[in-house]
């Protein structure tokens, strides 16, 4: 990108680069990186390809400088929330709430969310710009962590605070990847009691989580069925197994049906006898994924006591599984299908989570009887997977990183800020 373009204001930009990044931003929140040409923006924009290339080099460059604006209205709201604290000796939970209230609806509205959902679909193709767009996302994160950092000062807490708090923090007030993963956003009305829930949350814990309204249960999509390979005769397991391999090479648009029936000798007559089209092959496929990975859950048994070394050997176990290859894999190509596919996208991410969620949110309600229990472990297994940071990572945490990360996230589980 035009380096003198890149440090202008808003004020000072061209009228048609401000409204092509619009255009841009609309399109690539709409339809994803892959779905989105320079022809297409070109078109929408009413300019030439050749004004989109005189001032930015590659799509890459068009997609990085279309959501700068949206970050800087976040980074703006943040720092006003921050500013109002300090001047009005506002409460924690007030501004706790405030903040998870702007990074919702920043993420609600795509920009704030638009690069971990790129660099999740990316990251097997191109790990380079997914890396950028993970690093651009951490950076924007500096006024929470600032603000998190003057909260525990004025309660006396000698611990320090890093970026990685103000990601949990950010991860819990979207509810790590269901944007991505095709729920809606929340109503308003729903919207102000999550904030409320994770503003209480993150500065006392589910232990001493203070009386306050439930965030309203949502439907879950894990009873959905999702057909293990042994009810398919033999050649139609075969072609699950290729075609899976192809969809997570290769991602929905790009993978050949043609190929995929080939390399796994079945004929398209059968192909389509059994799955109809393109689009049922790859819910089959997804499905039997999310089912294979659920089946391979192995969550240790909870104490009846509320014991951190216990709680972090439990998110361990849950890092590892639900971060590991096979489940990596499958969210990054559920995320990028999750635009034209939002239940399946909402299907894998429950029936994964199931096996964690189900013991953590028992134990919830049998320690501390919180009506909203489930939601609650929903948010310890968020906090288990780095919120989305792991998938567009491409893995999370291994050895003593690991075994670091579970204490730190079972403290801050089970005990809040203080933990």
């Amino acid at each position: 990108m035009d380096a003198a373009l890149h440090n202008r204001t808003d004020q000072s930009m061209p009228p048609r680069v401000a409204h092509l990044l619009e255009v841009a931003r609309a399109e690539f929140v709409a339809e994803g990186f892959d779905g989105v040409s320079i022809d297409a923006i070109a078109r929408k924009g009413g300019v030439s390809k050749e004004t989109i290339y005189r001032h930015f080099p590659d799509k890459q460059a068009l997609f990085t400088a279309s959501l700068e604006e949206m970050a800087n209205h976040f980074t703006a709201r943040a720092e006003a929330i921050v500013r109002s604290g300090h001047a009005s000796a506002m409460p924690a939970a007030e501004e706790l709430a405030g903040l998870a209230e702007a990074i919702l609806d920043a993420a609600c509205g795509g920009g704030l969310l638009s690069p971990s959902w790129l660099a999740a679909g990316l990251g097997t193709r191109l790990p380079a710009f997914a890396a950028e767009l993970q690093a651009a996302q951490a950076a924007r994160m500096e006024p929470v962590r600032e603000a998190l950092a003057d909260i525990a000062r004025s309660k006396g807490l000698a611990r320090a605070i890093s970026i990685d708090d103000a990601l949990d923090f950010g991860s819990l007030s979207v509810e790590g990847s269901a944007l991505l993963m095709g729920f809606a956003p929340p109503p308003a009305e729903r919207r102000k009691v999550l904030v409320a829930r994770v503003a209480a949350l993150f500065e006392h814990g589910v232990l001493a989580l203070p009386p306050g309204t439930p965030v309203p249960e949502r439907a879950s999509e894990a009873a959905a069925k999702a057909p293990p390979g042994r009810e398919h005769p033999t050649h139609l397991r075969r072609l699950l197994e290729v075609a899976a391999e192809h969809f997570l090479r290769e991602g929905f648009e790009a993978a050949s049906l043609g190929e995929i029936g080939a390399e796994a000798k079945v004929g398209r007559g059968t192909l389509y006898r059994h799955f109809a089209s393109k689009a049922g092959l790859f819910d089959a496929v997804l499905r039997h994924l999310a089912a294979q990975v659920a089946e391979t859950a192995r969550p240790p048994e909870l104490p009846a006591s509320a014991d951190v070394r216990s709680m972090a050997d439990y998110l361990a176990q849950a890092t590892l599984h639900l971060t590991g290859p096979a489940s990596v894999a499958l969210h990054r190509v559920a995320i990028s299908a999750s635009r034209r596919e939002p239940a399946l996208a909402r299907t894998v991410h429950d029936t994964v989570r199931a096996p964690w969620v189900g013991p953590l949110a028992e134990w919830i309600t049998r320690l501390a009887g919180h009506p909203d229990a489930d939601w609650l472990a929903r948010q310890g297994v968020v906090l288990a997977m780095q919120g989305n940071r792991a998938i567009s990572a491409g893995g999370g945490p291994q050895g003593d990183a690991l075994s670091a990360h579970a204490l730190r996230a079972a403290k801050l589980f089970l005990h809040g800020l203080g933990g």
